[in-house]
């Protein structure tokens, strides 16, 4: 299980905390990004179809425009984490980190100007304001889920060149996801068959 982090902003020691524990949290904000562009997806359907009762009802969509594709391009900076890290951490990590964060506290200024405009007002028809309230809690929670990105920054540092390896019990490890290849085909995600031969010798000849 990997290490809870606090439930406070940025409130989170990474002290000596392990790459694993790290990379778990990676993977917690990998989910927690793609939920939010599946809310955030929703939510512009919502306005499209009730334009109507809203004030300025394409600055709303915009703002939603510019959210999802700056948390795709997130999403995708993550899917090369996980995918990069267990062959070793690199300066390159440190730095998609560093403009994770330095570009989530630029899209706060955002969300608190969507508030002031589309929130902190008399609406043209109140029953959308919980509709408001969802894209603008929703987006500045998960910027504010990104805090503890800046003491992951710090630790990760003392990680690069370092692999991420863990031994299961059939004395596999998380390099392994080499057999996995990332490549479309009918099946969905191909598999590397002389790689799993090879780690199948490997693993006989420590037994022999």
């Amino acid at each position: 299980m990997a290490r809870q982090r606090s439930v406070f902003r940025g409130g989170t020691d990474y002290t000596g905390v392990s790459l694993k524990d790290i990379f778990e949290h990676f993977k917690e904000w990998r989910d927690s990004t793609q939920e939010l562009i599946q809310k955030l997806t929703e939510y512009k359907s919502q306005v499209t179809e009730n334009k109507n009762k809203l004030n300025h009802s394409e600055d709303i969509t915009d703002f939603i425009d510019i959210s999802i594709d700056l948390f795709k391009r997130f999403l995708s900076d993550y899917d090369r984490l996980l995918l990069d890290i267990p062959k070793g951490v690199t300066e390159a990590h440190i730095e998609i980190l560093d403009q994770i964060v330095n570009r989530s506290d630029y899209h706060e200024d955002y969300c608190v100007q969507f508030k002031h405009e589309h929130i902190e007002k008399s609406l043209l028809d109140e029953s959308m304001r919980p509709l408001l309230d969802d894209i603008y809690a929703d987006t500045r929670n998960e910027i504010i889920n990104y805090a503890d990105l800046k003491n992951v920054i710090t630790r990760l540092k003392t990680y690069v060149g370092i692999k991420l390896k863990w031994e299961d019990n059939a004395g596999l490890t998380i390099n392994d996801t080499e057999a996995l290849e990332l490549k479309p085909n009918i099946f969905g995600i191909g598999l590397n068959l002389n790689y799993i031969l090879k780690r199948l010798k490997q693993l006989f000849a420590r037994k022999t």
